[in-house]
């Protein structure tokens, strides 16, 4: 019942991690004392008093850095955890998808912003037209880090995988846990983002659409060259410090839990909550 297990974390990460996105940005417009008018699990809504009252490093945070920057600092505090300390299995499944998660949630976003432009990134961008050379500064920096980061993640998903992984020369053995550590990550996280880009109050204003969605929903791809870098491609390592077995008793109560905040973050928070 492994795999029931590993589709539980997954969905809990997503949860605590998407929603939790958007959650950072509420509680940063929240310190800077703007108006909120919605909260969704694709976006939030608010009247900022006066950015031009701003320092370019605050209207950064407060226009939609502060939240991708977070969740990439977050991601680094859990791979070292990771790395560092024992503990269960079903917890150092749970975290190892998380940590996933906050780096694409992370380093995901600052590829996405700098390349293209959009979303949070391209937020702070507007903020900061008297600053060009700022801009163009962000855009590569962010670029940068988030394809270096992005590639990285293949590597560290990869490695994470052999905590697991009995017999490293056993390819049914690999591919079972890249299934359950990583797949179902990549495939509840998309989904689930693509049902609230549908469902999100910023597809009726138009600042939001299929095509977009589909973009930023492509930030998941690292765990599917996790997937396949543990199941298929990349030739294992001869030795691991650790040594689980992914979950094996089925946790119905933690998959009950799961299974009601991923409805909730569908039907609750796909369409968004107004505050004001």
């Amino acid at each position: 019942m492994s795999i029931l297990n590993c589709a539980a974390t997954a969905m809990l990460a997503c949860f605590i991690t998407v929603p939790g996105h958007e959650l950072l940005h509420l509680l940063t417009h929240m310190i800077y004392g703007s108006k909120l008018l919605y909260y969704s699990a694709g976006a939030v809504d608010a009247i900022v008093p006066d950015y031009s009252i701003l320092s370019p490093f605050h209207r950064i945070m407060v226009a939609g850095g502060s939240a991708s920057v977070l969740n990439a600092l977050f991601g680094i505090i859990l791979l070292i955890v990771l790395m560092k300390v024992r503990m269960g299995p079903l917890v150092r499944t749970f975290l190892t998808q998380l940590m996933g998660a906050q780096f694409v949630q992370g380093i995901g976003y600052f590829l996405i912003g700098g390349v293209f432009g959009v979303g949070d990134w391209g937020n702070v961008y507007a903020q900061l037209t008297e600053y060009p050379g700022l801009v163009t500064f962000l855009r590569i920096t962010l670029s940068l880090i988030g394809a270096v980061g992005i590639v990285a993640l293949f590597f560290i998903l990869n490695h994470l995988s052999y905590c697991f992984i009995e017999n490293k020369d056993d390819k049914g053995e690999r591919r079972y846990v890249a299934v359950r550590l990583h797949l179902l990550v990549l495939i509840i996280g998309f989904s689930i983002g693509m049902i609230c880009t549908a469902l999100s109050p910023m597809m009726k204003t138009g600042e939001m659409s299929i095509g977009l969605g589909f973009l930023f929903n492509l930030m998941w791809i690292p765990f599917f060259w996790g997937f396949m870098f543990t199941g298929y491609l990349v030739k294992p390592p001869k030795s691991g410090r650790f040594l689980y077995h992914l979950p094996r008793k089925a946790n119905y109560v933690l998959f009950s839990i799961s299974v009601i905040l991923v409805l909730i973050e569908i039907f609750v928070l796909g369409p968004g909550i107004k505050l004001g």
